[in-house]
C-alpha cells in the first residue's frame, strides 16, 4: 500500500518544490522520508539577513548555516543560490574574522553553486572604490547597486537588461568619481545605450565593451570618440555580422591620449584584416595592444603585424604585446622584435620544438622581462611538450633582461648563479581568474 511516507524520493522532492520557508522546516520535522525528500528544497538557497546576523553568537548563541555546510559536505551538494544580504560584525566596520572563515569554508564544498550575490552590506561603504559583479540580478537588486556611488571602477559581467535600464540612472551620481568602465557579455548594450551613458562620465578613462553583439565596433568607436575623447583604456569586439564599411568611411580610432587597446576579433575572413589595418593605423602612442582571435590555427594577416610595427619606423612606444588565440610564425616574430625594440612583455602561443629560432628572434629585445605563453594545451593533437629547465635558461641566457616566463601553470624566474650563468626556478602559477584578458594589469593601469 502507497502512503504519503514511503512515496519515492523523487516524487517528494516534486511535491515539496511547492513549499517554502518555514513549512519546509516544519515538513522536515514529519518523518525521516520527509527529512530525506525536503532537504535538497531546504538547501537549495541559503539566505543570511540583517536578522541572522544581529542573532549570530559563534561561541555558543545562533549559528550561520554557513557553518552547517562546512560540517555537512553531503548538505551542501544541494546548494545552488547564496544570498548574503547583511555580515554580522565583531566591532563597527569589522566583519566577523569567523563567520568570514566559515562562509569561505562553505564556499569550498558547495559544487553545485550557481549564483553568489553579496549586496546588502555593501551600502553605507564611502571607501568602496571597486566593484566586479556577476551583474544577472533583479530589479531589486539592480536598485540597490544604485546606492553605491564612490565607485571607480566598474565591470558588470553578463547584465541582465534591468542592470542595463539602471546604468544610465546610476551614472548621474558616479559622474563624479568612476573613470573604468567594463560591460562584459550583455544583449542589452547597443548604441542608443552607449549614447545616453558616456556623456554622464566625464571622468571616464577607461571603456570596455566586449561581446555586446548590438554594440558592432563601428557603433562603439564612435561613441567613445565623441564623448570620452580623454580614454587611455579601450576595448571592443569586432563581429562576424558587423555592418560592412565603405572602403572610404573605414572607422578609425581618434584618441589621443589611448595607451591601453584591446580588440577581440571574431571574424576569420580576410577582409578584416583591412578593417583592423585602419584602426590601427592613427595610433602612435600606445603602450599596450592585445589582439584576441577566434581560430588558435589562423595564422595573424601580415598586414596587421606591419601596422603595429611599421616598416618605416626604427622603433614604436609598444610596452606589452598580446596576441592570443591565433598561430603566430617566427617570421613574424622576427618583424616585430626588429621593430618593437621597447617591448617589456610579450604574450604570444609558444612552441617548445622552436625554441632555438624563438630565442634568436627575440634576443635583439634588450628591455623584454616577462615571456608569456598564451598558447593553449587543447589545439594540439596528442600530449603537449612542454618547457623544461633547459630549455628556459636557454632563453634567459639569450636575452639579457628576461627573468620571467610564464607558460604550462609554471612561473619560471631567473637569477643570476655563481658561475656566470643562470639559476632558473618554476614555482606553481594561477592566472588571475577574476580579471578579463582585455584588462590592464594593476601595474598597467592608465585610468588612475
Amino acid at each position: 500500500m502507497v502512503t504519503a511516507d514511503n512515496l519515492n524520493l523523487d516524487v517528494l522532492e516534486l511535491i515539496f518544490a511547492f513549499i517554502s520557508g518555514n513549512d519546509l522546516v516544519a515538513v522536515s520535522s514529519v518523518s525521516k522520508s520527509f527529512l530525506a525528500g525536503v532537504i535538497p528544497c531546504l538547501y537549495a538557497t541559503v539566505s543570511f539577513t540583517a536578522k541572522h546576523a544581529k542573532r549570530y553568537r559563534p561561541e555558543g548563541g545562533i549559528v550561520s548555516p554557513f557553518l552547517t555546510l562546512r560540517n555537512h559536505p553531503d548538505l551542501a551538494v544541494h546548494v545552488r543560490h547564496v544570498d548574503i544580504q547583511y555580515a554580522p560584525f565583531i566591532v563597527a566596520g569589522q566583519v566577523h574574522p569567523k563567520f568570514l572563515s566559515e562562509t569561505a569554508d562553505a564556499l569550498q564544498v558547495c559544487k553545485n553553486l550557481t549564483s553568489f550575490v553579496l549586496l546588502g552590506s555593501l551600502q553605507g561603504k564611502e571607501r568602496l572604490q571597486d566593484m566586479h559583479i556577476y551583474a544577472a540580478l533583479t530589479t531589486t537588486q539592480g536598485e540597490m547597486l544604485q546606492k553605491i556611488t564612490t565607485l571607480r571602477s566598474l565591470t558588470l559581467n553578463y547584465p541582465t537588461w534591468n542592470v542595463v535600464d539602471s546604468l544610465v540612472r546610476w551614472a548621474q551620481s558616479l559622474r563624479q568619481t568612476l573613470s573604468h568602465l567594463a560591460i562584459f557579455m550583455s544583449q542589452e548594450v547597443n548604441g542608443i545605450f552607449l549614447e545616453a551613458l558616456l556623456p554622464l562620465l566625464p571622468r571616464l578613462r577607461g571603456l570596455h565593451v566586449i561581446g555586446c553583439s548590438k554594440a558592432p565596433h563601428t557603433v562603439v568607436i564612435k561613441a567613445a570618440t565623441t564623448h570620452a575623447p580623454l580614454l587611455k583604456e579601450f576595448s571592443f569586439t569586432i563581429f562576424e555580422n558587423a555592418p560592412p564599411s565603405s572602403l572610404f568611411s573605414l572607422p578609425t580610432i581618434t584618441l589621443s591620449s589611448l595607451r591601453h587597446l584591446a580588440i577581440d576579433v571574431r571574424p576569420t575572413s580576410d577582409a578584416t584584416a583591412v578593417t583592423m589595418s585602419s584602426l590601427l593605423v592613427s595610433l602612435t602612442s600606445l603602450s599596450t595592444l592585445v589582439l584576441k582571435f577566434t581560430d588558435p590555427q589562423l595564422p595573424i594577416w601580415s598586414s596587421v603585424i606591419d601596422l603595429v610595427a611599421p616598416p618605416n619606423a626604427v622603433t614604436v612606444p609598444l610596452k606589452r604585446l598580446a596576441l592570443v588565440d591565433c598561430a603566430v610564425s617566427i617570421e613574424m616574430v622576427k618583424k616585430l622584435c626588429l621593430r618593437c625594440k621597447d617591448l617589456e612583455m610579450l604574450e604570444i602561443p609558444l612552441s617548445v620544438k622552436d625554441t632555438k629560432a624563438f630565442t634568436a628572434a627575440i634576443s635583439s629585445l634588450k628591455e623584454l622581462h616577462t615571456l608569456t605563453d598564451v598558447g593553449d594545451a587543447h589545439t594540439t593533437h596528442g600530449p603537449r611538450a612542454t618547457f623544461t629547465r633547459h630549455n628556459v635558461r636557454y632563453m634567459m641566457q639569450a636575452c639579457v633582461n628576461l627573468k620571467t616566463i610564464v607558460s604550462d601553470g609554471r612561473m619560471w624566474t631567473g637569477r643570476p648563479d655563481v658561475f656566470g650563468g643562470v639559476m632558473v626556478t618554476p614555482q606553481r602559477y594561477m592566472a588571475n581568474v577574476t580579471q578579463h584578458w582585455f584588462s590592464p594589469s594593476k601595474e598597467d593601469s592608465y585610468t588612475s
